[in-house]
């Protein structure tokens, strides 16, 4: 009798912890859901509306705008297109592994591993390539500012500097206290250049940072928040870029959005939301003309025209 009832009561209590559980679980899923309801029903009427949507061979790993061209990484193959969505020439890349990130300056297109830089002409031929300085590397991230190359480093949490031909220079790491730049995963580790000056993001803090071409820190700004103008959930933003006048925009993970900053970092406002860019919890990749929006999102890049 008495060890029937020490096994009733130890059921008992296990199912307790069950419940308890469940319940720690189910509440954290309903708080998810209220936080991205509660974003997507927002009252929101963007000033951008959607004129062209194009589809890629697979999934884009980065793409960049320069000029009157977009340059799409796909897999191990550079796709060059015309702001129409035309492509008008494709050419793989030298290397096995996949691409990280793209960019292109003085007609030069440098594709980012996480080990390797390589550096391409516009027909696709190679014309240089550098290993990272150290094997435990892993690059994220890539741009070209003044005479350098700078590539961000999730393994040692700093910014890897280079000269154009691939001579190491230094690296740059966040003064934030205590413990520098804090980054979930290599996706969440952008960098953008604007005036001689390159900007990073330090998603874990909901920080941008600035930075001179000597490496520098100029200032940082962003706070933590789910309301306009704030970076929400565990690390934001994402990805970051600039408009032709130096203004910067913002793409967020979780609840997706784009939002516009100042050149002093000051919000101005959301330009695209969740529902527009199309759902998802993933941050969309971003580029900008004056009035045109370019979204990179799975196989597809959308661009969105500002309304007269």
């Amino acid at each position: 009798m008495k060890k029937s009832l020490k096994i009733t009561l130890n059921i008992a209590i296990f199912l307790v912890i069950v419940g308890f559980v469940w319940y720690i679980a189910q509440t954290n899923n309903r708080r998810e859901r209220i936080y991205v309801e509660i974003g997507c029903q927002e009252p929101f009427e963007s000033r951008y509306k959607e004129v062209l949507s194009f589809q890629l061979p697979g999934e884009i790993n980065s793409f960049e705008l320069y000029g009157d061209k977009l340059f799409v990484s796909v897999g191990r193959t550079v796709h060059i297109h015309n702001l129409e969505g035309e492509r008008l020439i494709s050419f793989d890349v030298n290397s096995d592994d996949l691409v990280r990130d793209i960019t292109v300056n003085r007609s030069e297109i440098y594709v980012l591993y996480s080990l390797r830089i390589e550096v391409y002409n516009k027909m696709g031929e190679l014309l240089r390539a550098w290993q990272a300085e150290s094997e435990e590397s892993d690059f994220c991230a890539i741009a070209v500012a003044g005479d350098y190359v700078f590539a961000t480093d999730i393994t040692h949490l700093n910014i890897a500097q280079f000269t154009r031909e691939g001579d190491f220079v230094r690296t740059i790491s966040s003064p934030s206290p205590p413990r520098g730049f804090i980054i979930p995963n290599n996706y969440a580790f952008d960098i953008a250049v604007w005036n001689n000056r390159i900007y990073v993001t330090n998603s874990g803090r909901h920080l941008i940072e600035s930075y001179t071409l000597d490496g520098e820190f100029v200032a940082s700004f962003g706070n933590r928040g789910g309301g306009a103008g704030s970076f929400a959930g565990c690390c934001n933003p994402i990805f970051i870029t600039f408009t032709p006048n130096g203004d910067l925009l913002t793409s967020e993970k979780g609840n997706p959005r784009v939002s516009l900053f100042d050149r002093r970092g000051l919000f101005e406002e959301i330009l695209l939301n969740s529902h527009i860019l199309g759902g998802g919890t993933r941050a969309y990749r971003i580029r900008a003309t004056e009035n045109k929006l370019f979204v990179g999102g799975r196989n597809r890049i959308t661009v969105f025209e500002e309304k007269e």
